[in-house]
């Protein structure tokens, strides 16, 4: 497991906005070993660069001041760039907003010292004015030279970092309240429900015709129960089709299965579901009710449930919330 906990080895280090703690996980993307250190910082360069290297669809290397950059005020400490380079092959007017942690080996505790940009400005942008960012002062030579501290072993030390792009994929989605919803209203006559009844042996439903609030819906009864009940009808409410940019949506309903002879109906209570999409399949979660009316209570005669061997149901739907995806 890594160790990520602050861990600040210079005491006297004047960097403000940087954090540093230890972590047991390598660079992910480049390393750089120096095996004598000391005749690269007596070679006469100011600097070092690496070569070029590969993430997250741009070219990079690293820049290495072993006797820090003294122009930007890096005197007494190591300064640490990265450089985005090949940009003649990006297009006019790019930009590029990553993350990035530098490292520093640290051989005694076997952990990589990581320096990142605090939270607040760890987002940096690269473009054509702008090819290279880092530290100044990634760590004091003081402290870098002293042996205890476990960076430079033998004239040895390794150097690396890792980057990552934070880029807008375009890709989210917009919730769309209905300030004055309008309530559909759809009634299905099914006729000749006996031998339908019959045909749709337990747990097949009948689907009604498509009616539409805003988009389409349709009704699903199960005349002999659906797969969790038998001695009862299930009626449910199933939205069918949408715009290929919804998500899912927000409707109050209500069910009703209407009496022809007496003044009652049997009306579920008024619901407020959410209809999401499902894929591959393309449809929407299906809501209603289980037991909607006893298969007894259907059978008795003179109930005013069917007549002339004919039923009458009716949904009421409103669309309360819309939310599309966009690309």
């Amino acid at each position: 497991m890594e160790d990520e906990r602050t861990f600040n080895p210079v005491p006297d280090n004047t960097n403000q906005g940087v954090v540093r703690y230890l972590r047991d996980a390598p660079p992910a993307h480049y390393s750089l070993k120096v095996e004598s250190f000391s005749k690269l910082v007596d070679g006469g360069d100011e600097k070092y660069e690496s070569a070029t290297f590969d993430a997250n669809g741009y070219t990079w290397r690293l820049v290495l001041y072993p006797n820090g950059n003294a122009r930007r005020g890096g005197g007494g400490h190591i300064s640490l760039y990265l450089v985005i380079e090949e940009t003649d092959s990006l297009p006019l007017g790019w930009e590029a907003y990553v993350t990035y942690k530098m490292f520093v080996f640290d051989r005694n505790k076997d952990q990589y010292l990581t320096i990142q940009d605090d939270p607040v400005h760890q987002i940096r942008r690269f473009h054509q004015a702008k090819k290279e960012r880092g530290f100044d002062r990634l760590i004091s030579l003081e402290t870098f030279n002293d042996a205890t501290n476990g960076y430079l072993i033998d004239d040895s030390c390794i150097f690396g970092v890792e980057v990552f792009e934070v880029k807008n994929t375009g890709i989210g989605e917009t919730i769309k309240i209905i300030d004055d919803p309008v309530e559909a209203t759809f009634d299905w006559k099914i006729c000749e429900f006996s031998g339908i009844r019959r045909e749709k042996v337990h747990p097949q439903s009948l689907a009604s015709e498509k009616f539409t609030c805003g988009e389409s819906k349709c009704l699903l009864l199960y005349p002999n129960g659906d797969s969790r009940i038998k001695d009862h009808m299930s009626l449910f409410l199933r939205l069918v089709e949408s715009p290929p940019s919804w998500k899912k949506v927000f409707a109050e309903f209500s069910l009703l299965w209407k009496n022809q002879i007496f003044s009652w109906d049997r009306q579920s209570t008024s619901e407020k579901r959410w209809f999401i999409r499902t894929n591959p399949t393309n449809h929407f979660s299906t809501w209603g009710v289980i037991s909607f009316m006893s298969l007894s209570e259907l059978a008795r005669e003179g109930n005013g449930f069917i007549v002339d061997d004919t039923i009458e149901l009716q949904a009421k739907v409103k669309i309360m919330t819309e939310v599309s995806s966009f690309s």
